[in-house]
């Protein structure tokens, strides 16, 4: 079966006023195409620090972040931040983060926010294409399409996750990342 991601002893540490943390230790797995995997453990055990090491959507205060991430056997760990933006996020690698509210800008209708990786990654000819993809997202995670005009602030917690989720699937990436999808539904 193909290899779709492989971690090798993936180390991330950060810095804190207290010194130095350790929230991912030496983790290596295997993620063959068409396979699931669920990491689980307690709060705080470091599986959101995995799941942004991943995608590289890491904070400032990074100590230490080593290992190796092969994405169809591309190590995208090796890749500029420009062409890693370009060629892997949204488009081969999405995440559905946690806390959707923090994951939507308050001020841009949902719909724009779903489209917009489409025509950021030219995936659509224009905005009507892309929103009507959007529209499309939206019922495949089963939220009304007349939402696609509202804004973030309007909608319950959990169709802010299911917005989340159909923004990460929207390009119809290989890999979706998806940090406590169903805390709020």
């Amino acid at each position: 079966m193909e290899q779709l991601l492989r971690v090798e002893d993936l180390c991330l540490y950060f810095q804190t006023p207290r010194g130095r943390v350790q929230a991912v230790d030496g983790v290596s797995l295997d993620l063959p195409r068409g396979v699931s995997l669920a990491v689980i453990g307690e709060s705080g055990c470091g599986k959101t620090s995995l799941a942004r090491a991943i995608l590289r959507l890491l904070p400032r205060n990074i100590n230490t972040y080593t290992g190796r991430v092969y994405l169809h056997g591309t190590d995208v760990m090796q890749l500029d931040d420009e062409r890693f933006r370009r060629e892997v996020r949204w488009l081969r690698a999405a995440l559905v983060p946690q806390a959707s509210m923090n994951a939507l800008n308050p001020v841009i209708r949902v719909g724009d926010q779903v489209a917009e990786p489409l025509l950021l990654h030219r995936r659509s000819h224009d905005k009507r294409e892309a929103l009507e993809r959007a529209r499309e997202a939206f019922c495949l995670v089963g939220v009304p399409v007349d939402f696609l005009h509202r804004y973030p602030f309007e909608l319950s917690g959990g169709m802010r996750q299911r917005v989340a989720i159909a923004m990460a699937l929207v390009t119809r990436p290989d890999l979706v990342v998806l940090d406590e999808p169903t805390s709020a539904l």
